[in-house]
């Protein structure tokens, strides 16, 4: 199956659990104590980020392109109870055309969401629209891969099993293998073909998914963020703040919004 993103498939979104991933946490929690705290997040998914913000008493809107995976941020918020849910709003919406008609303190686009915008265009749309939700000072937190020379060097055909997990609601184990389909270096665009193996009471279930990820350069981030309204503030190679590296595994970037 070729999708522009896997979390939209029906069967695919409820896995996304099983690859539990807290290391950006404190560092959101962080920026949003610091901000003021009404927090804006595009691409929320099952709500990995947006619910441990509003435990710690934050205002959270998180935005997503996929109905499966809003469902399952509802199913958490449920859990988290009624205090817990009234300071989230859930909004199904594309990060490129949102219009919330509010503005936030913190805007965060976590773990490569931004790599499924896959042209120039699509990117500098989503940034703009970004701006026009932050207000003037705004903070927006951006999490890139950083494509360093080993994995842009990987040949198509490579193959690596890079995740494994247990899904909390059911117990079941989920491994993950990756197969790199092609990179095209001008467009900067590599094709990512995913198999997830679901074991469950003795059975297993398999799902293929092949997607397109668009991988963005540091200089090139920078360039975008500034055309969008926004002075980068900090680039970062990792969630503690640490320098930004050649074989940094992450580009985390943080850009504050311009005054009107």
């Amino acid at each position: 199956m070729r999708v522009d993103q896997p979390w939209d498939d029906a069967l695919l979104a409820p896995i996304y659990d099983a690859f539990a991933f807290t290391d950006d946490l404190p560092l959101y929690e962080q920026l949003a104590a610091a901000q003021g705290g009404r927090v804006l997040e595009l691409g929320c998914g099952s709500a990995r980020v947006l619910v441990p913000l509003a435990l710690a008493g934050h205002e959270v809107t998180g935005v997503d392109a996929s109905p499966h995976m809003l469902a399952l941020a509802r199913e958490k918020l449920e859990a988290a109870g009624p205090q817990v849910a009234a300071r989230v709003r859930l909004v199904r919406g594309d990060l490129r055309t949102i219009d919330l008609g509010e503005r936030f303190d913190l805007a965060i686009v976590a773990v490569k969401t931004f790599a499924y915008l896959v042209t120039r265009g699509e990117q500098q749309q989503a940034l703009a629209a970004v701006a026009d939700h932050l207000r003037p000072g705004g903070l927006l937190a951006l999490d890139l891969l950083n494509p360093t020379p080993e994995w842009l060097s990987r040949p198509p055909g490579s193959v690596r099993q890079d995740v494994f997990g247990e899904l909390p609601s059911s117990g079941a184990i989920v491994a993950r293998t990756e197969t790199m389909v092609s990179t095209d270096l001008a467009a900067q665009v590599r094709v990512i073909r995913s198999a997830y193996e679901v074991v469950s009471d003795g059975q297993v279930t398999k799902r293929f998914v092949e997607w397109p990820f668009r991988y963005t350069y540091r200089f090139e981030a920078e360039h975008l963020l500034e055309r969008a309204g926004f002075d980068v503030e900090a680039v970062h190679g990792g969630y503690d703040g640490g320098a930004f590296a050649a074989d940094s595994p992450v580009l985390l970037l943080l850009g504050r919004r311009r005054g009107d």
